[in-house]
């Protein structure tokens, strides 16, 4: 995203502000996704800043605006639709996995908003819930996750953006557990910029570094490279696509 277009959301955020209402608590996805999704078989919660990064940006669509998010791989596909109402950002995630039990299905809503602290410095939150399905329990679909997230976003240079999360995942049957990360992004050229981010979700920390090509203006294909910071630790490549569209 252009120091040009977080300006232009800052500023629809910042005019929308005085009649947003507070809302109910974005996705990270479940533990068990966000594992798959780090073995490259597809975080968590997005966006850097988009796409399947697990730390967020604190921007979103352009008024009138709405996209579509997928990502996948050997086992995990996921598709994310969502579109700018109001002052807000409303989004779905589906997802299905495959695993040595069985299939999974995950569905669930997101909310995002933000807003400018200054012309170059914006905040907002993001909330999510999921809903799971699977095989092996033979149980129907019920809640699973859900995750509150603050993003920080500092646009310091042109060509550079810093982000920061954090927040706290709430799991069904386990405790809580915090949700943060850092991430640096940047613009090497008009169309191509690089992204290394650190982060902690489902109660794992992890890094990933990758790269996203603006094919057209309304299409990005993120590649990135994820890996557990454990020795033994999960790793993979994830591939994804985001198409921005006037509704």
């Amino acid at each position: 995203m252009t120091r040009e277009r977080l300006r232009r959301v800052v500023r629809t955020a910042t005019a929308a502000r005085s009649s947003a209402r507070p809302f109910a608590p974005r996705r990270p996805a479940p533990s068990r996704a966000w594992l798959a999704t780090l073995c490259g078989l597809a975080a968590t919660q997005t966006h850097a800043a988009g796409g399947h990064h697990s730390v967020d940006d604190a921007a979103i669509l352009d008024p009138g605006q709405c996209q579509i998010e997928t990502w996948g791989g050997q086992r995990l596909v996921h598709l994310g639709p969502a579109c700018r109402v109001g002052p807000i950002e409303l989004g779905l995630n589906l997802e299905r996995e495959r695993g040595a039990d069985g299939r999974t299905v995950r569905a669930g809503p997101q909310i995002k908003w933000a807003f400018a602290l200054t012309d170059t410095l914006s905040t907002g939150v993001l909330a999510s819930a999921t809903w799971q399905r699977s095989d092996a329990s033979h149980a129907s679909l019920r809640l699973a996750d859900s995750s509150v997230v603050i993003p920080v976003t500092w646009q310091f240079d042109d060509a550079w953006r810093a982000h920061l999360n954090l927040g706290r995942d709430f799991h069904r049957a386990q405790p809580s557990t915090s949700h943060s990360g850092a991430a640096l992004e940047w613009a090497a050229l008009p169309a191509l910029s690089f992204v290394a981010e650190r982060f902690r979700e489902g109660g794992r920390n992890a890094w990933r570094a990758g790269l996203r090509w603006a094919a057209t203006p309304a299409l990005n294909v993120d590649l990135s490279h994820a890996r557990d910071l454990r020795h033994d630790g999960p790793r993979g490549w994830t591939l994804g696509l985001t198409w921005a569209f006037a509704r």
